[in-house]
Parts: C-alpha cells; sequence; structure tokens
C-alpha cells in the first residue's frame, strides 16, 4: 500500500522497455494486459483491449466489454452507471 491510497506491485512478467500504465486499472507491454494486481489476463484480445483514465476499470476489446476481468452481459445490464461507462468506451 501506498500512502495516497494506491497499490505498488511488482510485475515480475512484464517487459521492462515497453511497460506502461494504460487506463486507471490496467498496465501493457509489447506481450501481456495486466491487471492493478499485476496479473495477466488472458481472457482478452490484446490488439484491440482499450480503456482511458476517469472510467475506472472498465475496458473493451473485440469481443465485448469487462470490469476488471469479468466480461459484462450487455442483455442483462440495468446500471445506469455502467451504462454510461459503455458509451464512453463506444467512443474509443
Amino acid at each position: 500500500m501506498m500512502s495516497d491510497g494506491g497499490n505498488f506491485q511488482i510485475v515480475e512478467k512484464a517487459d521492462v522497455s515497453t511497460f506502461k500504465i494504460i487506463g486507471d486499472c490496467y498496465a501493457k507491454d509489447k506481450n501481456h494486459i495486466f491487471d492493478e494486481k499485476a496479473r495477466i489476463i488472458d481472457a482478452i484480445d490484446y490488439k484491440t483491449f482499450k480503456t482511458k483514465k476517469g472510467i475506472g476499470c472498465f475496458a473493451k476489446d473485440k469481443n465485448g466489454y469487462y470490469f476488471w476481468n469479468e466480461k459484462i452481459d450487455l442483455s442483462e445490464l440495468t446500471d445506469s452507471i455502467v451504462k454510461d461507462k459503455i458509451i464512453k468506451l463506444k467512443k474509443l
């Protein structure tokens, strides 16, 4: 834990020269997308993965929309906050 409330993790499998933070909860290198807990996210499409700062831990790829590592079922979506995040992701 960091004094500002954030977390610090060592990402052992990351390529240091290409590692960068993306959005609020993710990072990537030339090979992988990582979540905030330094885990590789295998269930997403690397080439089409997108997120941005200001929308929390929401992201998208060519296969759908995600919150953390969980795919969002759009057919059961009723939460207006989540709907707003998806609208923002559609614009990426």
